[in-house]
C-alpha cells in the first residue's frame, strides 16, 4: 500500500455516497469577532433532535446505550430554540464513521472512529451536515466539531496467546501475583482478555505456558456488519500507528506505578506514560501520534472537515493522553489551513480531564490549543463550593490566582501564586475584537456538566426541596454566565435534567419519558410529568413538555445570556475579586463577590452560598472594596427593584472606588451595575 499524500499535497476528496463534496478549495466563511463574546451550547446529536426517520436504524430508544435517532436534520429543524436561549455557538458530537458496537454497546456518542474521511450515516449525510452548518451560520451561530486524535475505536486485538481469535481467559496455578509480561512469570491466576490487556510499557507480550513469547501481534478484525474494520485512510489501518501497550491502569491501581492509593501526581512519569501511551480503558485502541505519517494523516483528515463543512473550531477529545508535541504540530496546521481559506479566529480548545491546574496548564503553553475545557474550577466551584456550607469561599479566589497569577493567597495561607495557563497568544491564534491576540489564560471554557460527569442537579443532596435545588443551579449557572472566559452549556440542563453519570447523563431530549419524574401516589412510586408554574398563580400546574421553553430555568439561562449579551464587562472585563471568606461562620460566611470591569463598563457580581442564612460583606468593621465611585446608585439587573449606594468610607477602597455594604439572603445572586 502506498502512502497517502501528506500535508504539503493537495487535499483528496472522500466521497459520502453520492453525495458531490464541497469545493475543498474553496473560501471559507469568517464568523467570530471575539470568542469571549460567545455562548456555547454542547449537543450530544444522536440525543438531541430527530430529524430524518431514514437514518433510524439500529434505533432503540428503550436501550440507554444504543442509538436513539439523533441527527444533524433534527439539529437544524430546533435551532431556533436555541437562539431563543440565546445560544450563540453549536458544539456538535464526532462526525466520523465508527465501529458500530462493542460489548453491547453501541457507538451514539460518536468516539470510536473507524474511517476519519466518512460521515457517520446515523447522523446523515454530506449535504445534511453542510446545511445545518450554514443554517447555523445564517442565524449568526458558530459551530465547533468535537475530534479525536489519540484514538479510534475497538479494531484489533492482541493475540497473547497467538491462538489467531480474540479471547479471554486465565492463566496460571497459584503463587505469587506478577503483571503478564513484567517481571518473573506469574503462576497465579490472572484474567487476560485479549481486546483490553493490561498496560505493559514494553509493549503487550504473548504469553504461554512456557513462558513470555515476545510481543504479541496486533490482529485487525474483518467484521463488517458492525462496522469492525481496519480503520481508515491510510495507515490507520497498519498496525505500527498504534502504541501496542495495551490500556491505562493507573487510575483504578496507582500502586503499579509506585503512587499511594489517593493516586499519583499530575507529573508523576509512570502515569504520564500510561496515560500518553496507553489504550484507553474499554479498548479504544491508542495511535502513536508521534509517526510523521500519522501526523500527517489525522492533519489531513481534520482540515478537510473543516473544508467540508465550514467549522468554526475544534473540541479536542483526551488532550492529555496526547504528547504536547503533536499539539505544537496539529494546531498550527489547522490554523494556517483555516486562515488561507479566509476564517480568522478558528478556536481550538481540549478535554484535559483533570482537576490539576498544573497539568491543564501545560497543555496551554507553546503553540498547541487556544483553551483548555476547565475542570479544575469545574471541581473546585460546581462540585465543591456549590453544593458546600459556604465555607472558605478563598478557594474559589484561589482558583483564579493559580490561572491568571496573585501577588498574594486569597485565603492568607501562603506566598503568591505564579500563573499556571499561559497569556501568550498563539502565532495567528484567536484575537480579540480589537486585533489583538488573546492568550489562553483569558480563554477557559467553563462548564457546570458535560457529557463526562453526572448533572449537577443529580449532585445535590436529597433532603434540599425542588426550590432549594433550582436555587443553587440558578446560582451555578449565574456564576458561568458572568466569570471570564467562554461559558459552555450542556443540552438539558434548560430542561433541568438531572442525570447521573454516563449514560444517564445523556438524556433524549425529544422523548417525553425524560420528563417523567417518580411521585408517591397510593402508597407507592409511580412516574408522573413533571409540572412548573407556568401563570405565576403560585401552582405548578403547567405540563413539562420536550423543548420546553417556558420553563423557570430556561428563563432564567435566557435572562443571564441576554445580561451578557447587553453588557461588554460580562464578556470580556478583567475578573477582579472583591470578597471571598477564609473561615465559616461569620456574618459575611458563604460571600464571594467579584467584579468584571473593562474600559466602557464595570459589573459586581454576589453570591451568597451559605444555604440557611443572609450574609454582608463586613467583617472586622470593614465593608467591601469596590471599583466604582462613591456615591454610585447600583442595580440589581436580576431584580431591578434592588438598589444600594457606594459609601465613600468604611473599607480601604481602591483608587476612584468606594465601599459597599452589600446583604445577600442564603442561595441568593446579585448583578449590580450602575444606574
Amino acid at each position: 500500500m502506498k502512502p497517502r499524500m501528506l500535508w504539503a499535497l493537495a487535499l483528496l476528496p472522500a466521497l459520502s455516497g453520492c453525495v458531490t463534496p464541497p469545493d475543498l478549495d474553496g473560501p471559507l466563511s469568517d464568523n467570530v469577532t471575539d470568542w469571549r463574546d460567545e455562548i456555547i451550547y454542547q449537543v450530544m446529536t444522536d440525543r438531541f433532535a430527530n430529524g430524518d426517520a431514514s437514518n433510524d436504524f439500529g434505533v432503540n430508544l428503550a436501550d440507554p446505550s444504543d442509538y436513539h435517532g439523533g441527527d444533524w436534520r433534527g439539529l437544524q429543524d430546533r435551532l431556533g430554540y436555541l437562539e431563543q436561549l440565546g445560544v450563540t455557538c453549536l458544539w456538535i458530537s464526532p462526525v466520523v464513521k465508527n465501529v458500530e458496537e462493542d460489548a453491547g454497546f453501541s457507538s451514539y456518542h460518536g468516539y470510536w472512529a473507524q474511517d476519519l474521511d466518512r460521515p457517520n450515516p446515523h447522523f446523515g449525510d454530506l449535504s445534511a451536515l453542510r446545511e445545518l452548518v450554514d443554517a447555523a451560520h445564517a442565524r449568526g451561530m458558530k459551530v465547533v466539531l468535537d475530534i479525536v486524535t489519540n484514538h479510534v475505536g475497538q479494531a484489533f486485538f492482541y493475540d497473547i496467546n497467538k491462538n489467531g481469535q480474540p479471547d479471554e481467559f486465565l492463566m496460571g496455578q497459584g503463587g505469587e501475583i506478577v503483571p503478564i509480561g513484567q517481571g518473573e512469570p506469574s503462576s497465579d491466576l490472572v484474567r487476560v482478555t485479549e481486546w483490553d490487556p493490561d498496560f505493559d510499557r514494553d509493549g503487550v507480550q504473548s504469553w504461554t505456558s512456557l513462558g513470555p513469547s515476545g510481543l504479541a501481534p496486533a490482529v485487525f478484525v474483518h467484521q463488517p456488519e458492525i462496522n469492525r474494520v481496519p480503520p481508515e485512510p491510510w495507515p490507520l489501518g497498519e498496525a505500527w500507528a498504534y502504541n501496542q501497550k495495551g490500556r491505562v491502569t493507573v487510575w483504578q491501581d496507582p500502586e503499579v506505578c509506585g503512587c499511594p492509593a489517593w493516586g499519583c501526581a499530575w507529573d508523576d512519569a509512570c502515569r504520564r506514560e500510561q496515560e500518553v501511551l496507553g489504550d484507553f480503558p474499554g479498548g479504544l485502541k491508542d495511535l502513536d501520534t508521534r509517526h510523521p505519517y500519522v501526523r500527517a494523516t489525522l492533519a489531513d483528515s481534520f482540515a478537510r472537515w473543516i473544508a467540508r463543512a465550514d467549522f468554526d473550531g475544534f473540541r479536542i477529545d483526551t488532550l492529555k493522553h496526547v504528547e504536547l508535541g503533536f499539539w505544537d504540530d496539529f494546531c498550527p496546521r489547522m490554523r494556517r489551513f483555516a486562515l488561507e481559506r479566509g476564517k480568522r479566529n478558528f478556536f481550538m480548545f481540549g478535554e484535559a480531564f483533570d482537576g490539576d491546574d498544573n497539568l491543564l496548564g501545560s497543555y496551554t503553553q507553546g503553540q498547541g490549543v487556544d483553551s483548555v475545557f476547565y475542570f479544575s474550577q469545574y471541581y473546585t466551584v460546581f462540585r465543591g463550593a456549590l453544593l458546600g456550607d459556604g465555607a472558605r469561599t478563598c478557594e474559589i479566589e484561589r482558583l483564579h490566582c493559580r490561572r491568571l497569577g496573585c501577588a498574594s493567597d486569597p485565603c492568607g495561607e501562603g506566598q503568591a501564586f505564579p500563573a499556571l495557563y499561559s497569556d501568550t497568544p498563539k502565532e495567528n491564534g484567536v484575537t480579540g475584537e480589537d486585533g489583538l491576540g488573546l492568550g489562553p489564560a483569558r480563554l477557559p471554557v467553563s462548564f457546570e456538566s458535560n457529557h463526562d460527569v453526572g448533572r449537577l442537579l443529580f449532585f445535590m443532596p436529597p433532603a434540599w426541596t425542588e426550590p432549594e435545588k433550582r436555587a443553587v443551579l440558578h446560582q451555578a449557572l449565574a456564576y458561568l454566565l458572568t466569570v471570564d472566559g467562554v461559558p459552555a452549556l450542556y443540552y438539558g440542563v434548560e430542561q433541568e435534567f438531572s442525570g447521573g453519570n454516563d449514560p444517564a447523563n445523556r438524556e433524549t431530549l425529544w422523548d417525553a419519558d425524560a420528563y417523567l419524574r417518580p411521585v408517591w401516589k397510593d402508597g407507592h412510586w409511580k412516574a408522573a410529568r413533571r409540572t412548573y408554574d407556568g401563570d405565576g398563580d403560585g401552582e405548578d400546574d403547567t405540563l413539562w413538555e420536550p423543548f420546553d421553553t417556558g420553563n423557570p430555568t430556561f428563563h432564567r439561562i435566557a435572562e443571564l445570556i441576554a445580561l451578557r449579551k447587553a453588557h461588554v464587562a460580562l464578556r470580556r472585563g478583567e475578573l477582579v475579586f472583591r470578597w471571598s471568606t477564609a473561615g465559616s461562620g461569620g456574618e459575611d460566611h458563604g460571600l464571594v463577590a467579584y467584579e468584571r470591569v473593562h474600559p466602557d463598563e464595570r459589573a459586581l457580581v454576589a453570591l451568597n452560598l451559605g444555604k440557611e442564612l443572609p450574609s454582608v460583606t463586613r467583617a472586622g468593621g470593614q465593608t467591601m472594596p469596590v471599583g466604582f465611585a462613591p456615591g454610585a446608585v447600583l442595580e440589581d439587573a436580576l431584580d431591578p427593584a434592588f438598589t444600594v449606594s457606594v459609601a465613600a468610607s468604611g473599607c480601604a477602597a481602591p483608587s476612584g472606588g468606594g465601599c459597599l455594604e452589600l446583604e445577600l439572603p442564603a442561595r441568593g445572586v446579585r448583578i449590580l451595575l450602575a444606574r
